[in-house]
């Protein structure tokens, strides 16, 4: 048997398949980044918007060390 893919998932988890926090979910969701919708009051969050908004990203390009990042202790 297949797993069925979600078409909206809750907001903890929209934070967490993004890797980003709730605080920043909402501002994405009142920009109108990411779609949600409300049923009674819950809220769901559109799995499709996300992918959209992640694939809207800018691609990293490696050009050197990350400002501000720990370093490693030799």
């Amino acid at each position: 048997m297949s797993a069925i893919e979600p078409i909206a998932v809750s907001p903890k988890e929209a934070a967490a398949y993004l890797s980003i926090s709730k605080r920043a979910l909402s501002k994405l969701i009142a920009s109108g980044q990411v779609s949600a919708r409300k049923l009674g009051t819950r809220t769901l969050v559109d799995m499709a918007s996300l992918r959209a908004y992640y694939e809207s990203l800018p691609t990293k390009i490696n050009t050197g060390p990350i400002a501000n990042a720990p370093r490693a202790h030799a």
